[in-house]
């Protein structure tokens, strides 16, 4: 143990937690604004604030975990909104690793993690420090962080960790490998976004099956061992998420994400997808082919969609010449953006410095590494195209499991986002340290150089006439007046990134060159390459993310306003819905004061989904009496919010008079447009029945919380109860006084059972059997890791002494 820690002190540890510290002074410099004790407003964040609401009281209010929420889409389970797993040890990590404010921490974790990864791989400290920098100020990285897509970053953010681990089992230092490869995995579905899990578990399959099935050196026992360790590995990570993966794949199918319970269209046409998401919805934000210059170029195709021409352009002269109504329409509407994604908060921009240093880092990487590196970025940029590569996409989607679950196909480019800094960390330090660096040929820098460099000159000569630099959906495509004006503002920032690129790679060629011909000293250029590298990303993505993101602390604790007409609805006591029109069905502002039918969320109850299509969306209200929503918020003819009461609410639940069996979910859902609420109830798998008058009869909620509901029920004869409820057959128990009874689907998407004659308790309690089985496997996988853990310091120490 003694010598373990005289080595670790002696030859790295220090210079090591130096750099680590750095880390954290460059995170809290860049988002500065957080040591004066503002905080970042995201958008997103903002959203899942109301989406939470009611999770955070209830665990105030009762010291336990809800697993339910009431607040948002009528009611659904918390597993993807916000959670606390027993035995969840990863979680506990992560908010160790985590300590900075947000969002300096998940930049410290971008760093840390890809710095650990160049560690495992022997590189240097000092070009270790220069990959993080490269990867962790990768523009889209970045912007993530200030829209509030902050599960996306922790998962980007815990991918090197486990490539480190991964790598290590590939040159066969299986058990560290598996131990640190398990913790890196765990972290990363631990942070919960599974497309990005997802996507970087196909990039280490393909690396997996590159570097065995291609390595001579290797015999099958090796290819064996490896594949084995990795999957092992792959295997503690989901134990260790146990109950979060679980819960995820049991709610998936009551989402939207899940196989769709009807065959029809709310315009009657018949339904061609049914197995979850459309391929419409799944390739809507596809990149461009050209766009994907974006990378290298950053406005290559004018920057994000919502960026503005700027004043002191030719074209703001030019909108004096209207008048001031319509000059100021015209420059709303201006957008410097010509590609065709619906939305781009900013160019997915890895630097071009990083990419000439990836470039020229090539030629001196090993065959072994290169075998996986090309398939690997050739791969991520087709599939990041969507539908403007339909062959390959329609066959993933078509094909490859799970890969039709998830939407936003350009997301995918996260994978050419790493590869790229870490190849060009890997490849300088091969071309100044590695062990022929000195008699290695000039001719692969300077060849490169200028090629990449004559690229750029043609681009900046020839770019303007080769490309459009007009999109499909222009604004203002019938007046081509304002739009040549527009078009020569984006051809205009067009020049100055192309010569902003000829100058950061001319001064990155000189620099290495002059390293080479010892005219600069050596130990002088990664210092000097990771200032060039840092300034050309913190200067970029500073137009995007920067001090205007951040406000006072109070503002993000409560990020919506109360108004007079929520103070009124809150004065009202009783058990309620609220449904503000006006602003559409994905809203979270509603949940955060009210219980809401509408929400927040990627996933949404694919029921609650189907009621808004086929009637809310059509301004058919009557289904909100079923939906017990008593107050409607809307815009009047002046445009101010007014308040509505719906008379005719139902309640929170209600005696009918009949149970009219229907055949299937189609009819089920398109009865609900001609039933009385008040005497009938629609259900695919209950037999007709009638009952007798119920007029006498009552029913009133005693207690309601988010995971327990208790009712007091009195009837004159056998009776049948629906409840304004959400039906999830996966945890909800209903009892009546004491004994378990079964509850059935009613309404498409409502509670009901049946009472006998009496007076009753109903109690509906939400007690998922998936928690109590995830529970017992997470608790025996933390006693698997430590036992890992505990042969691997083992070894370690037997390696040393």
């Amino acid at each position: 143990m003694r010598k373990l820690i005289k080595s670790y002190l002696n030859k790295r540890l220090i210079l090591d937690i130096l750099i680590i510290f750095s880390f954290c002074i460059i995170s809290l410099i860049y988002f500065n604004p957080l040591l004066s004790g503002k905080k970042i407003k995201q958008s997103d964040i903002d959203q899942f604030s109301g989406m939470s609401r009611q999770i955070v009281e209830h665990r105030d209010n009762f010291d336990e975990e809800p697993y339910w929420l009431d607040n948002a889409f009528l009611g659904m389970p918390t597993y993807q909104v916000a959670v606390n797993y027993p035995f969840d040890v990863l979680d506990k990590v992560d908010k160790i690793i985590r300590f900075l404010p947000r969002p300096a921490d998940y930049l410290f974790v971008y760093l840390l993690s890809f710095f650990l990864l160049l560690k495992s791989m022997k590189v240097r400290s000092d070009y270790a420090f220069f990959g993080s920098i490269a990867f962790a100020f990768s523009t889209y990285l970045i912007i993530i962080l200030g829209v509030g897509h902050n599960t996306k970053a922790l998962a980007i953010g815990y991918t090197p960790l486990a490539l480190a681990g991964f790598f290590k089992i590939l040159n066969n230092r299986t058990l560290s490998g598996i131990v640190i490869c398990s913790v890196g995995l765990g972290l990363q579905i631990n942070a919960n976004h599974y497309q990005m899990t997802y996507y970087f578990m196909m990039l280490m399959g393909l690396i997996l099956i590159m570097s065995t099935l291609f390595e001579k050196g290797d015999n099958l026992k090796s290819k064996f061992v490896k594949t084995g360790a990795f999957s092992s590995s792959v295997l503690i990570a989901i134990l260790l998420n146990s109950s979060s993966i679980m819960a995820t794949k049991e709610y998936s199918e009551f989402s939207t994400r899940g196989n769709s319970e009807i065959s029809i269209n709310p315009d009657g046409s018949e339904k061609t997808d049914l197995d979850g998401l459309s391929k419409e919805y799944i390739t809507e934000y596809s990149y461009g082919k050209i766009e994907s210059l974006n990378l290298i170029i950053p406005r290559f195709m004018g920057g994000g969609s919502s960026d503005l021409i700027g004043k002191d352009t030719d074209f703001f002269k030019s909108l004096s010449n209207y008048d001031p109504q319509s000059a100021s329409l015209i420059y709303q509407n201006a957008r410097l953006y010509w590609g065709d994604q619906p939305i781009v908060a900013a160019p997915a921009y890895i630097g071009i410095s990083v990419f000439y240093l990836f470039i020229i880092s090539l030629f001196y990487l090993d065959k072994k590494t290169l075998r996986w590196v090309f398939p690997s970025l050739i791969f991520a940029l087709l599939l990041s195209w969507g539908k403007n590569f339909s062959a390959l996409t329609d066959l993933m989607i078509d094909y490859f499991p799970f890969y039709d679950k998830f939407r936003a196909v350009s997301s995918i480019q996260v994978i050419i986002e790493l590869i790229i800094p870490l190849i060009a960390a890997l490849g300088l330090y091969k071309i100044f340290e590695g062990q022929h660096q000195k008699t290695m040929s000039h001719k692969k820098i300077i060849y490169p150089s200028l090629i990449f460099l004559t690229t750029l000159f043609l681009l900046l000569v020839f770019g303007e006439s080769i490309f459009k630099f007009q999109s499909e959906r222009e604004v203002f495509g019938a007046y081509p007046e304002i739009l040549d004006m527009i078009v020569n503002e984006r051809k205009s920032i067009f020049r100055v990134d192309v010569i902003r690129s000829i100058f950061i790679v001319s001064v990155l060629f000189v620099s290495i060159f002059a390293v080479k011909k010892n005219y600069l000293s050596k130990k002088y250029i990664i210092p000097v390459l990771t200032i060039i590298v840092l300034a050309d990303l913190w200067s970029f993505n500073k137009n995007y993310v920067n001090d205007d993101n951040f406000t006072n602390a109070s503002i993000v604790k409560t990020p919506f306003i109360l108004n007079d007409l929520d103070k009124e609805i809150l004065n009202d006591e009783s058990d309620f819905r609220v449904y503000e029109s006006f602003r559409g069905f994905v809203n979270g502002r509603t949940s955060f004061f009210h219980n809401s039918i509408s929400g927040y969320h990627a996933a949404k109850p694919k029921r609650m989904q189907d009621i808004y299509d086929f009637y809310l969306l059509k301004n058919n209200l009557r289904v909100l009496d079923m939906l017990n929503v008593k107050y409607i918020i809307d815009l009047n003819k002046s445009g101010n919010i007014e308040l509505k009461i719906n008379e005719d609410v139902m309640g929170s639940a209600w005696f009918v008079d009949e149970v009219q069996k229907v055949t299937d979910s189609n009819q089920e859902l398109l009865g609900l447009s001609s039933i009385d609420y008040k005497k009938t109830c629609l259900s695919t798998n209950l037999n007709n029945k009638t009952y007798p008058d119920s007029s006498e009869n009552y029913i009133e909620i005693v207690d309601k919380r988010a995971n327990q509901i208790t009712y007091k029920v009195f009837s004159n004869d056998t009776g049948f109860i629906v409840f304004s409820e959400a039906f999830y057959k996966n945890g909800w128990v209903a009892k009546i006084n004491g004994e378990v009874t079964d509850h059935h689907k009613v309404n498409y998407l409502l509670r009901g059972l049946e009472v006998e004659r009496g007076e009753h308790e109903i109690v509906f309690t939400f007690e998922p059997n998936v928690i109590k089985t995830g529970t017992l496997l997470m608790a025996s996988s933390n006693i698997l890791l430590l036992i890992l853990v505990f042969f691997s310091f083992r070894n370690l120490i037997k390696n040393v002494q």
